[in-house]
């Protein structure tokens, strides 16, 4: 796959997804020191517990992946958030992202929020298969970031 194409899963959008947020994903090792080029990122929907693939992009040769376009609740709800709209009763949408890159540990980012208009940067940090993973992040040789702030995943 070239660096700077994604294969993208249709799907409708849920309801009221009417707009896009933007997403970066930097993936590196030795703690942000070093880019990992070539990391497959899958980015997925989370509405409710209830995943589905929306994207699979590579890195490039700084770790990053080109601006990926997702589909996110209007921006009026980040400004009133009563909201007008029967459609999300929350101002952003949330997305997993999990990377995949050989010799290195997976690691799945849950939760993270995307706001109408807005590009996020999601840093995610990989630790190579010859180090032990830190056991309070990982399961199934797995390491879990939960940017929603819950406890149990």
């Amino acid at each position: 796959m070239n660096e700077n194409e994604a294969i993208f899963m249709p799907d409708a959008p849920p309801a009221g997804y009417d707009e896009l947020g933007y997403l970066i994903v930097s993936v590196f090792t030795a703690r942000g020191a070093i880019p990992i080029a070539d990391a497959v990122v899958t980015v997925s929907y989370d509405i409710e517990g209830e995943t589905s693939p929306y994207a699979v992009l590579t890195t490039d040769k700084s770790g990053r992946t080109p601006k990926l376009a997702l589909p996110a609740p209007p921006r009026e709800l980040s400004l009133s958030p009563s909201g007008k709209s029967a459609a999300p009763s929350v101002p952003f949408s949330r997305y997993n992202v999990e990377v995949n890159r050989e010799g290195y540990y997976p690691a799945v980012n849950v939760g993270l929020q995307i706001f109408s208009g807005i590009t996020a940067i999601q840093n995610i940090t990989v630790l190579p298969r010859t180090e032990e993973l830190p056991t309070e992040y990982y399961k199934d040789e797995t390491i879990y970031t939960d940017e929603t702030g819950a406890q149990n995943l």
